[in-house]
């Protein structure tokens, strides 16, 4: 049935000289169609012509493209406030004074993600204090606690401290190890 209407709509739609929208004859199609459904037929010895074939599309070579890039790299010019590195100290004193860009945020994560004891401190510091992030105990026990497993001496008084500021659904929320 399937074979039937697909015929009858290749001889509708196509010449029946070509099927132009894939270089085969209506016939050719035909018998490729009951190739792919049988897997080997004796059809299929008949045409020695492939299923589909592309012309393979001409692609620019890898030296132009890696010129546009060195141009499109000069076009643009890093801002000055990006090239400076940020003094952990500078960082410190900022969040003391409560004068914390995202640029400082920003390397406080990268520093803690990578596992620095004092960035890790210093984010839950500010998540207990709600200095310059939204107050969170959760988070704030959970990198104390992170620190604590580092070794800082303060960081274990400060757990203690945090899990005794929370609510009662706080504490609920915590995980459980």
């Amino acid at each position: 049935m399937l074979r039937s209407v697909f015929f009858g709509m290749m001889v509708l739609f196509c010449s029946v000289s070509r099927a132009f929208s894939f270089g085969l004859t209506a016939d050719q199609m035909y018998r490729n169609l009951l190739t792919s459904e049988k897997g080997t037929s004796k059809t299929a010895s008949l045409s020695s012509e492939p299923l589909l074939s592309f012309k393979k599309a001409d692609s620019k070579p890898e030296a132009i493209w890696q010129e546009r890039k060195v141009l499109f790299e000069k076009k643009i010019q890093k801002p000055s406030d990006f090239e400076t590195e940020y003094s952990w100290d500078e960082i410190v004193v900022a969040v003391k004074k409560g004068n914390i860009s995202p640029f400082d945020l920003a390397e406080i994560r990268r520093l803690s993600e990578h596992e620095n004891a004092e960035a890790i401190e210093l984010l839950a510091w500010m998540y207990a204090t709600g200095t310059g992030l939204k107050q969170n105990l959760q988070k704030s026990y959970a990198y104390y606690l992170q620190a604590a497993h580092m070794g800082v001496p303060s960081a274990y008084d400060n757990v203690r401290a945090v899990y005794r500021a929370m609510s009662p659904a706080q504490r609920a929320s915590l995980p459980v190890f």
